[in-house]
C-alpha cells in the first residue's frame, strides 16, 4: 500500500487553512499546514512535499515570492497550485510566471480542487 501524497497548504487565513486541511485529509492525503510564506518555504525545505497549495496574498513573504524560492531549490519540480481571490488575468499570469503549475480562485468548488490536485499529482 503506497503512502498518501504529502500536501503542504500555505495560507495566512487560519479558518481557510483548517478547512482545506480537513477536505484533503478526508480525501486521503497527508497534510501539513503553514501560516505564511516564510513558514511554507521552511517546511518545503525541511521535507519536500508531493504538492504545494499556496496563497498568493500573504503578509511578509507573499505566495509569488514563496513560489519562486521553492522553485529555486535544487531538483524542485513539485507541483505548486496557487490560491487567489482575485480573478485578474495579471494575477494568474504572475502566478504562472513564478513557477506555479495552476491557480485556483477562492472560493473554490471542492470537486474542482480535488480534481486539480489529482491531475497535478499525476504529472
Amino acid at each position: 500500500m503506497a503512502a498518501p501524497a504529502d500536501i503542504l497548504v500555505v495560507d495566512d487565513e487560519p479558518d481557510f487553512r483548517v478547512i482545506v486541511g480537513a477536505i484533503l485529509t478526508r480525501a486521503g492525503y497527508a497534510v501539513r499546514l503553514a501560516c505564511d510564506g516564510n513558514q511554507g518555504v521552511a517546511a518545503f525545505r525541511e521535507r519536500r512535499p508531493d504538492l504545494v497549495l499556496l496563497d498568493v496574498n500573504m503578509p511578509e513573504l507573499d505566495g509569488i515570492s514563496a513560489c519562486r524560492l521553492m522553485r529555486a531549490e535544487p531538483g524542485s519540480r513539485v507541483p505548486i497550485l496557487m490560491f487567489t481571490v482575485r480573478s485578474h488575468l495579471t494575477t494568474a499570469a504572475e502566478s504562472m510566471s513564478s513557477g506555479a503549475d495552476d491557480y485556483i480562485l477562492k472560493p473554490f468548488e471542492v470537486d474542482d480542487l480535488l480534481a486539480r490536485i489529482a491531475r497535478a499529482l499525476g504529472r
